[in-house]
Protein backbone atom coordinates (compact mmCIF):
# COMPACT_ATOMS: atom_id res chain seq x y z
CA UNK A 1 0.00 0.00 0.00
CA UNK A 2 1.09 3.56 -0.74
CA UNK A 3 0.99 4.50 2.96
CA UNK A 4 3.65 1.94 3.77
CA UNK A 5 6.28 3.08 1.28
CA UNK A 6 8.64 6.01 1.26
CA UNK A 7 7.91 9.21 -0.63
CA UNK A 8 7.66 8.69 -4.37
CA UNK A 9 6.40 5.12 -4.13
CA UNK A 10 9.92 3.74 -3.81
CA UNK A 11 11.15 0.86 -1.70
CA UNK A 12 10.37 1.41 2.01
CA UNK A 13 13.27 3.10 3.77
CA UNK A 14 15.02 1.82 6.89
CA UNK A 15 14.18 3.80 10.01
CA UNK A 16 17.37 5.89 10.13
CA UNK A 17 18.01 5.97 6.40
CA UNK A 18 20.02 9.06 5.36
CA UNK A 19 17.72 9.29 2.33
CA UNK A 20 15.13 10.92 4.58
CA UNK A 21 17.34 14.02 4.56
CA UNK A 22 17.23 16.37 1.57
CA UNK A 23 20.33 16.27 -0.66
CA UNK A 24 19.66 19.59 -2.42
CA UNK A 25 22.55 22.04 -2.76
CA UNK A 26 22.66 24.83 -2.00
CA UNK A 27 20.38 23.93 0.91
CA UNK A 28 17.20 25.88 1.54
CA UNK A 29 17.40 28.00 4.72
CA UNK A 30 14.48 29.52 6.63
CA UNK A 31 15.02 33.21 6.01
CA UNK A 32 12.00 35.46 6.43
CA UNK A 33 11.46 35.42 2.67
CA UNK A 34 11.52 31.61 2.61
CA UNK A 35 9.18 31.42 5.62
CA UNK A 36 6.72 33.65 3.76
CA UNK A 37 6.90 31.35 0.72
CA UNK A 38 6.44 28.34 2.99
CA UNK A 39 3.31 29.82 4.55
CA UNK A 40 1.78 30.40 1.12
CA UNK A 41 2.80 26.94 -0.09
CA UNK A 42 1.63 25.01 2.99
CA UNK A 43 -1.68 26.89 3.11
CA UNK A 44 -2.76 24.73 0.16
CA UNK A 45 -3.23 22.02 2.80
CA UNK A 46 -6.56 22.96 4.50
CA UNK A 47 -5.54 21.62 7.90
CA UNK A 48 -2.25 23.52 7.89
CA UNK A 49 -4.00 26.62 6.50
CA UNK A 50 -6.28 26.59 9.56
CA UNK A 51 -3.28 26.32 11.89
CA UNK A 52 -1.37 29.08 10.10
CA UNK A 53 -4.39 31.37 10.32
CA UNK A 54 -4.66 30.66 14.04
CA UNK A 55 -0.94 31.06 14.79
CA UNK A 56 -0.25 33.94 12.44
CA UNK A 57 2.55 34.12 9.89
CA UNK A 58 4.31 36.90 11.83
CA UNK A 59 4.39 34.82 15.03
CA UNK A 60 5.81 31.90 13.07
CA UNK A 61 8.54 34.13 11.63
CA UNK A 62 9.41 35.47 15.07
CA UNK A 63 9.63 31.98 16.56
CA UNK A 64 11.92 30.67 13.83
CA UNK A 65 13.99 33.86 13.88
CA UNK A 66 16.74 35.10 11.59
CA UNK A 67 19.59 32.77 10.61
CA UNK A 68 22.72 33.38 12.68
CA UNK A 69 26.37 32.73 11.82
CA UNK A 70 27.26 28.99 11.81
CA UNK A 71 30.01 29.42 14.41
CA UNK A 72 31.72 26.64 16.34
CA UNK A 73 30.34 28.06 19.58
CA UNK A 74 26.73 27.86 18.40
CA UNK A 75 27.25 24.39 16.91
CA UNK A 76 28.83 23.04 20.09
CA UNK A 77 26.02 24.51 22.20
CA UNK A 78 23.36 22.88 20.00
CA UNK A 79 25.17 19.53 20.20
CA UNK A 80 25.38 19.72 24.01
CA UNK A 81 21.65 20.40 24.17
CA UNK A 82 20.85 17.65 21.66
CA UNK A 83 22.77 15.10 23.71
CA UNK A 84 21.19 16.34 26.93
CA UNK A 85 17.58 16.21 25.73
CA UNK A 86 17.83 12.76 24.14
CA UNK A 87 15.32 10.42 25.82
CA UNK A 88 14.44 12.83 28.66
CA UNK A 89 11.62 15.30 29.32
CA UNK A 90 12.01 19.04 28.77
CA UNK A 91 12.05 19.71 32.53
CA UNK A 92 14.65 17.01 33.15
CA UNK A 93 16.82 18.27 30.30
CA UNK A 94 16.69 21.82 31.62
CA UNK A 95 17.70 20.58 35.08
CA UNK A 96 20.75 18.80 33.60
CA UNK A 97 21.78 21.93 31.69
CA UNK A 98 21.19 24.16 34.71
CA UNK A 99 23.46 22.00 36.84
CA UNK A 100 26.04 21.81 34.06
CA UNK A 101 26.13 25.60 33.69
CA UNK A 102 26.56 26.04 37.45
CA UNK A 103 29.27 23.38 37.65
CA UNK A 104 31.12 25.02 34.73
CA UNK A 105 30.79 28.39 36.47
CA UNK A 106 32.23 27.01 39.71
CA UNK A 107 35.13 25.32 37.87
CA UNK A 108 35.98 28.65 36.21
CA UNK A 109 35.61 30.40 39.57
CA UNK A 110 38.38 28.16 40.93
CA UNK A 111 40.83 29.23 38.20
CA UNK A 112 43.48 31.87 38.77
CA UNK A 113 42.24 35.42 38.23
CA UNK A 114 44.26 36.03 35.06
CA UNK A 115 43.34 32.69 33.46
CA UNK A 116 39.68 33.18 34.37
CA UNK A 117 39.57 36.71 32.93
CA UNK A 118 41.28 35.57 29.73
CA UNK A 119 38.90 32.63 29.24
CA UNK A 120 35.79 34.74 29.84
CA UNK A 121 37.01 37.51 27.53
CA UNK A 122 37.67 35.01 24.72
CA UNK A 123 34.23 33.51 25.23
CA UNK A 124 32.56 36.92 25.10
CA UNK A 125 34.18 37.54 21.73
CA UNK A 126 32.94 34.13 20.52
CA UNK A 127 29.42 34.99 21.63
CA UNK A 128 29.49 38.33 19.85
CA UNK A 129 30.72 36.62 16.66
CA UNK A 130 27.82 34.16 17.08
CA UNK A 131 25.24 36.95 17.12
CA UNK A 132 24.54 36.74 20.86
CA UNK A 133 23.76 39.76 23.02
CA UNK A 134 26.25 39.91 25.86
CA UNK A 135 26.90 42.30 28.73
CA UNK A 136 30.51 41.35 29.27
CA UNK A 137 32.56 38.75 31.10
CA UNK A 138 31.17 39.35 34.59
CA UNK A 139 27.59 38.95 33.40
CA UNK A 140 28.51 35.81 31.47
CA UNK A 141 30.02 34.23 34.59
CA UNK A 142 26.97 35.26 36.63
CA UNK A 143 24.68 33.51 34.11
CA UNK A 144 26.64 30.30 34.63
CA UNK A 145 26.63 30.48 38.43
CA UNK A 146 22.87 31.08 38.49
CA UNK A 147 22.18 28.33 35.94
CA UNK A 148 20.63 30.66 33.35
CA UNK A 149 21.55 28.41 30.45
CA UNK A 150 18.60 29.51 28.29
CA UNK A 151 19.33 33.23 28.55
CA UNK A 152 20.42 35.28 25.55
CA UNK A 153 24.12 35.94 25.88
CA UNK A 154 25.10 32.45 26.97
CA UNK A 155 26.32 29.46 24.98
CA UNK A 156 28.20 26.38 26.14
CA UNK A 157 31.56 26.30 24.35
CA UNK A 158 34.31 23.65 24.32
CA UNK A 159 36.66 25.99 26.16
CA UNK A 160 34.12 26.70 28.90
CA UNK A 161 33.37 23.02 29.55
CA UNK A 162 37.00 21.87 29.35
CA UNK A 163 38.05 23.00 32.88
CA UNK A 164 35.20 21.01 34.42
CA UNK A 165 36.21 17.90 32.49
CA UNK A 166 39.85 18.40 33.46
CA UNK A 167 38.83 18.31 37.13
CA UNK A 168 37.18 14.90 36.70
CA UNK A 169 38.91 11.61 37.47
CA UNK A 170 40.97 9.51 35.10
CA UNK A 171 40.69 5.76 35.47
CA UNK A 172 43.47 3.68 33.91
CA UNK A 173 44.47 6.71 31.89
CA UNK A 174 40.97 7.29 30.49
CA UNK A 175 39.13 10.53 31.20
CA UNK A 176 35.82 10.00 32.98
CA UNK A 177 33.00 12.32 33.99
CA UNK A 178 33.21 11.47 37.69
CA UNK A 179 32.48 13.19 39.98
CA UNK A 180 31.45 16.42 38.22
CA UNK A 181 29.54 15.43 35.08
CA UNK A 182 28.11 12.20 36.47
CA UNK A 183 27.76 10.65 39.89
CA UNK A 184 25.95 11.74 43.05
CA UNK A 185 23.98 14.94 42.69
CA UNK A 186 21.34 17.20 44.22
CA UNK A 187 17.94 18.40 42.90
CA UNK A 188 18.02 21.50 40.70
CA UNK A 189 14.64 21.45 38.95
CA UNK A 190 12.54 24.45 38.04
CA UNK A 191 10.81 24.44 41.45
CA UNK A 192 13.95 23.78 43.53
CA UNK A 193 16.16 26.34 45.27
CA UNK A 194 19.02 26.66 42.79
CA UNK A 195 21.16 28.49 45.33
CA UNK A 196 21.39 25.29 47.38
CA UNK A 197 22.91 23.44 44.43
CA UNK A 198 25.41 26.26 43.89
CA UNK A 199 26.43 26.14 47.55
CA UNK A 200 26.97 22.39 47.36
CA UNK A 201 28.89 22.67 44.08
CA UNK A 202 31.19 25.29 45.59
CA UNK A 203 31.76 23.21 48.71
CA UNK A 204 32.54 20.16 46.58
CA UNK A 205 35.02 22.12 44.45
CA UNK A 206 36.72 23.37 47.61
CA UNK A 207 37.01 19.82 48.97
CA UNK A 208 34.71 20.64 51.88
CA UNK A 209 31.48 18.87 50.96
CA UNK A 210 29.92 15.79 49.47
CA UNK A 211 30.29 15.20 45.73
CA UNK A 212 27.59 16.84 43.63
CA UNK A 213 27.54 16.36 39.86
CA UNK A 214 25.56 17.65 36.88
CA UNK A 215 23.77 14.26 37.14
CA UNK A 216 24.36 13.03 33.60
CA UNK A 217 24.45 9.29 32.98
CA UNK A 218 27.90 7.81 32.53
CA UNK A 219 27.21 7.36 28.81
CA UNK A 220 26.14 10.97 28.28
CA UNK A 221 29.10 12.21 30.33
CA UNK A 222 31.36 10.24 27.99
CA UNK A 223 29.58 11.80 25.01
CA UNK A 224 30.25 15.31 26.35
CA UNK A 225 33.91 14.50 26.97
CA UNK A 226 34.21 13.17 23.41
CA UNK A 227 32.36 16.21 22.04
CA UNK A 228 34.86 18.63 23.59
CA UNK A 229 37.76 16.58 22.20
CA UNK A 230 36.19 16.44 18.71
CA UNK A 231 35.67 20.19 18.59
CA UNK A 232 39.20 20.86 19.82
CA UNK A 233 40.58 18.57 17.11
CA UNK A 234 38.53 20.25 14.38
CA UNK A 235 36.65 17.07 13.50
CA UNK A 236 33.52 19.04 12.64
CA UNK A 237 33.01 22.51 11.21
CA UNK A 238 29.92 24.67 11.35
CA UNK A 239 31.07 26.54 8.25
CA UNK A 240 31.45 23.31 6.26
CA UNK A 241 28.05 22.11 7.45
CA UNK A 242 26.46 25.37 6.34
CA UNK A 243 27.58 24.74 2.76
CA UNK A 244 26.58 21.07 2.73
CA UNK A 245 23.25 19.48 1.86
CA UNK A 246 21.03 18.35 4.73
CA UNK A 247 22.04 14.76 4.04
CA UNK A 248 25.77 15.48 4.12
CA UNK A 249 25.48 17.77 7.16
CA UNK A 250 23.57 15.03 9.00
CA UNK A 251 26.33 12.56 8.14
CA UNK A 252 28.89 14.95 9.66
CA UNK A 253 26.85 15.29 12.82
CA UNK A 254 26.22 11.57 13.20
CA UNK A 255 29.98 10.99 13.16
CA UNK A 256 30.01 12.51 16.67
CA UNK A 257 29.40 10.23 19.63
CA UNK A 258 25.98 10.81 21.17
CA UNK A 259 24.49 12.46 18.07
CA UNK A 260 21.98 10.18 16.39
CA UNK A 261 19.40 10.66 13.66
CA UNK A 262 16.93 12.63 15.80
CA UNK A 263 19.63 14.87 17.28
CA UNK A 264 21.13 15.53 13.85
CA UNK A 265 17.74 16.62 12.52
CA UNK A 266 17.24 18.95 15.48
CA UNK A 267 20.64 20.58 14.98
CA UNK A 268 19.94 21.06 11.27
CA UNK A 269 16.62 22.68 12.03
CA UNK A 270 17.62 24.88 14.96
CA UNK A 271 21.31 25.62 14.21
CA UNK A 272 21.35 25.87 10.42
CA UNK A 273 17.61 26.67 10.12
CA UNK A 274 17.15 24.21 7.29
CA UNK A 275 13.73 24.37 5.70
CA UNK A 276 13.06 20.73 4.81
CA UNK A 277 13.70 18.62 7.92
CA UNK A 278 11.18 16.22 9.45
CA UNK A 279 11.82 15.36 13.11
CA UNK A 280 10.26 11.89 13.13
CA UNK A 281 11.78 11.04 16.51
CA UNK A 282 10.18 14.00 18.26
CA UNK A 283 7.23 12.64 20.24
CA UNK A 284 5.28 15.91 20.05
CA UNK A 285 5.59 16.24 16.28
CA UNK A 286 4.86 12.60 15.54
CA UNK A 287 1.83 12.38 17.78
CA UNK A 288 0.26 15.66 16.71
CA UNK A 289 0.69 14.74 13.05
CA UNK A 290 -0.99 11.44 13.82
CA UNK A 291 -3.81 13.14 15.68
CA UNK A 292 -4.35 15.81 13.02
CA UNK A 293 -4.23 13.49 10.00
CA UNK A 294 -5.13 10.15 11.58
CA UNK A 295 -2.08 8.59 9.96
CA UNK A 296 -1.88 5.47 12.06
CA UNK A 297 -4.89 5.44 14.35
CA UNK A 298 -5.97 1.93 15.18
CA UNK A 299 -9.65 1.12 15.61
CA UNK A 300 -8.92 -0.47 18.99
CA UNK A 301 -7.17 2.72 20.25
CA UNK A 302 -9.93 3.99 22.50
CA UNK A 303 -8.06 6.95 24.03
CA UNK A 304 -5.64 9.61 22.79
CA UNK A 305 -2.94 8.26 25.11
CA UNK A 306 -3.32 4.75 23.69
CA UNK A 307 -3.39 6.13 20.13
CA UNK A 308 -0.10 7.96 20.74
CA UNK A 309 1.48 4.82 22.13
CA UNK A 310 0.34 2.92 19.04
CA UNK A 311 2.11 5.42 16.72
CA UNK A 312 5.65 4.94 17.95
CA UNK A 313 8.86 5.80 16.13
CA UNK A 314 9.29 2.93 13.67
CA UNK A 315 10.42 2.66 10.04
CA UNK A 316 6.83 1.94 9.03
CA UNK A 317 5.47 5.04 10.75
CA UNK A 318 8.25 7.24 9.37
CA UNK A 319 7.35 5.99 5.90
CA UNK A 320 3.69 6.78 6.61
CA UNK A 321 4.70 10.36 7.49
CA UNK A 322 6.80 10.57 4.31
CA UNK A 323 3.86 9.40 2.21
CA UNK A 324 1.63 12.01 3.87
CA UNK A 325 4.21 14.75 3.24
CA UNK A 326 4.32 13.84 -0.44
CA UNK A 327 0.56 13.60 -0.77
CA UNK A 328 0.04 16.98 0.91
CA UNK A 329 2.92 18.66 -0.92
CA UNK A 330 4.90 19.72 2.16
CA UNK A 331 8.30 19.63 0.44
CA UNK A 332 10.54 21.64 0.65
CA UNK A 333 9.12 23.12 3.86
CA UNK A 334 8.75 20.18 6.26
CA UNK A 335 10.55 22.11 9.04
CA UNK A 336 7.71 24.65 9.10
CA UNK A 337 5.25 21.78 9.51
CA UNK A 338 7.25 20.73 12.59
CA UNK A 339 7.06 24.25 14.03
CA UNK A 340 3.30 24.22 13.50
CA UNK A 341 3.02 20.95 15.43
CA UNK A 342 4.88 22.60 18.34
CA UNK A 343 2.22 25.31 18.32
CA UNK A 344 -0.48 22.66 18.61
CA UNK A 345 1.12 21.53 21.84
CA UNK A 346 2.15 24.88 23.30
CA UNK A 347 -1.00 26.84 22.59
CA UNK A 348 -3.48 23.95 22.82
CA UNK A 349 -5.04 24.96 19.51
CA UNK A 350 -8.29 23.36 18.46
CA UNK A 351 -7.75 20.80 15.72
CA UNK A 352 -9.81 22.03 12.81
Amino acid sequence: PRAQVAAGGKKPLAKDSPLRFDDTTPPLVLTREVIHKAVVHLSKDPKLAALIARVGAAALENEIGTPRPPTQARLFDKCVRAITFTMVSVDAGNAFLRRLAMKVGVAIERMGADDRASLLDRTVRELIDSGEDTNGADNLHKLMLTGKHNTSGFLFTPELVAPLIASCEKIKGKQTGYPHLCGDSFPCGKNDDHELFLQKARAHAAGEGEPVSAAYSRAKADFLISLVADFKSGKISGAKMAAASDREAARMLESLKGIGNWSAGGVLMHFLQRANVMLYGDLTIRNYLNDLYEIGHLEESETLLQSQADFDDTAKNRNLIDALAEAKGWHPYRSVVCYLMYHLQEENLVLL
